[in-house]
């Protein structure tokens, strides 16, 4: 029964590497960095964008998110509106109305609109980070006998 129960426990721990890795995989490995983009107003002022690596991401930088694309970090709509599809987070399955002001999740896909955001969170502080987290720790973590 023991070893039953080491190679379920072995299983088990494959798949959640797994899992984690496909999570990771969810990410968008750059960002759109505003880097003239300072507060709100200069957002409509911005036209040079370039692309970083996303660990490069600090927070408050201004980011533009392309129809399509995936949402670099978490943070707040600063300008533009769109549906976003978070149900990778939720399991919901319809998009969800995004304008100034609203909160963003790292990793969802935004819809048809331009937005520019400004990041809140970024590296091991998003969302996604904090699940993958959670998820490893419950692997190491041994269950009370």
């Amino acid at each position: 029964f023991i070893l039953l129960g080491k190679y379920l426990e072995s299983s088990a721990r494959a798949k959640t590497a797994g899992a984690i890795n496909a999570l990771m995989d969810l990410q968008a490995p750059t960002a759109l960095l505003c880097p003239d983009a300072k507060g709100e107003e200069d957002v409509n002022n911005s036209n040079n964008v370039e692309e970083i690596d996303l660990r490069l991401v600090a927070l408050g930088d201004t980011l533009k998110v392309l129809p399509g694309a995936r949402i670099p970090v978490d943070g707040v709509v600063v300008r533009g509106k769109s549906q976003v599809d978070e149900s990778m987070l939720t399991g919901e399955s319809m998009p969800v109305a995004k304008m100034e002001g609203s909160r963003l999740i790292g990793s969802t896909v935004n819809g048809h609109g331009v937005m520019f955001m400004r990041a809140t969170h970024v590296g091991s502080e998003t969302a996604l980070a904090q699940i993958v987290k959670l998820v490893e720790d419950a692997q190491t973590s041994k269950a009370p006998i």
